[in-house]
């Protein structure tokens, strides 16, 4: 048994990959999980920077099964002529699935609430342009921004957060915040695609469900 996605932030811009990591920023937070007090740095099994808490009570003595919930986007996403309605949906789908079959693989999957199942909640949240000068007063509240960067061209900015509780009391076991830069457009113009962000979300998939398993096995 096994299940948390405790993914979370990554520190450095490294410029020259496909996709880069962006730092962490309290101001940058989007609300979804409430509470962002108890995040403290740590390192996923990629060796990458990420913000997470862990409830000493989420292990495999107490939990045996997990419920995840469908990803969503925190808040409502508001879809452009660059980044449709399609594409957020065929991002979201690949999460869930992404999700489901990494995690069943090492979990027992639940679909009602009861003793000894755990809940995960996955949001795609507010991000920010990768560029200098932005405040974080002009954070977009949808799940990409597509930032013109001086040199660079558009970059997508992601930020996943994922919370964890107990399906019956509620009571908070794990949560995490993640953010990455995907690869860059082919123009300035050019559509967001799946495949612009899809090598990002797998390795944030992977990582997260290999802690869940060392955790919970």
């Amino acid at each position: 048994m096994k299940n948390t996605i405790k993914l979370a932030t990554l520190s450095a811009l490294m410029l020259t990959n496909i996709f880069a990591t962006v730092a962490f920023a309290e101001s940058e937070n989007s609300g979804f999980l409430g509470d962002y007090s108890a995040l403290s740095e740590a390192q996923d099994t990629a060796g990458d920077k990420v913000m997470r808490y862990v409830n000493p009570k989420f292990t495999s003595a107490e939990y045996q099964a997990v419920i995840i919930d469908p990803v969503q986007y925190y808040p409502a996403p508001k879809p452009t002529d660059q980044v449709t309605t399609s594409t957020l949906t065929e991002i979201s789908n690949y999460v869930n699935k992404g999700l489901n079959e990494k995690l069943g693989s090492k979990v027992t999957l639940a679909l009602e609430p009861a003793l000894g199942v755990a809940r995960m909640r996955t949001a795609i949240t507010a991000v920010a342009a990768n560029s200098a000068g932005l405040k974080p007063r002009d954070l977009v509240p949808i799940g990409f921004l597509i930032s013109s960067v001086k040199g660079r061209g558009k970059e997508v900015v992601i930020q996943i957060e994922v919370e964890m509780v107990d399906s019956v009391t509620g009571e908070l076991l794990g949560a995490s915040v993640r953010k990455g830069v995907g690869a860059k457009l082919a123009s300035k113009d050019a559509k967001l695609s799946l495949k612009d962000v899809q090598p990002l979300l797998d390795k944030w998939i992977d990582t997260g469900s290999s802690f869940v398993a060392e955790r919970l096995k």
